[in-house]
């Protein structure tokens, strides 16, 4: 007997042990917070001005109130070949990176006499514009040389796309 109440003990004791270690070594991490991010997404023209007129006058470029599209008036054409060129400025008012994605261009759908160019507009689509950081762009408006019909009151808006950079 007495060595089945030494095997008795001797289980009680390895199964004590063993569930004292499991214990010492195992443990329960709980890890409780809030994670809060700001930021503020404001991206908008600055300035539009008309920088060069050949065979117009008048010619003018509105900043929305909003400040995020941008209208484009030119009362005539005198001929073909004639234009306006604009330089726009667009700067980063707010905290967050942003990256041009493209420009929508409301107007000027239906007539083929009057052909818009944007130079570095293209550069800018690849390019983080941070807080407080400014792009410049041309856009040029011109009376196709090729085209007889006559143009007058050219109206157009544009709006720039910007997305967030992560």
């Amino acid at each position: 007997m007495k060595k089945g109440k030494f095997i008795m003990i001797a289980i009680v004791a390895f199964s004590l042990a063993v569930s004292l270690g499991y214990a010492l070594f195992s443990q329960t991490l709980s890890i409780n917070g809030t994670a809060t991010a700001k930021g503020n997404f404001d991206v908008e023209f600055k300035s539009a001005d008309v920088t060069t007129q050949i065979g117009s006058t008048g010619a003018t470029a509105q900043i929305s109130e909003d400040k995020n599209t941008l209208s484009i008036n030119i009362p005539k054409l005198e001929y073909p070949g004639s234009y306006v060129e604009y330089t726009i400025t667009t700067t980063n008012n707010g905290t967050i990176p942003a990256k041009l994605v493209n420009i929508e261009q409301q107007g000027l759908d239906s007539d083929p006499s009057i052909k818009i160019s944007y130079s570095g507009l293209d550069e800018l689509k690849n390019q983080v514009i941070n807080q407080g950081v400014e792009q410049v762009f041309k856009i040029k408006v011109l009376w196709d040389e090729s085209s007889i019909e006559s143009s007058s009151n050219v109206e157009f808006t544009i709006k720039l796309n910007y997305e967030q950079v992560i």
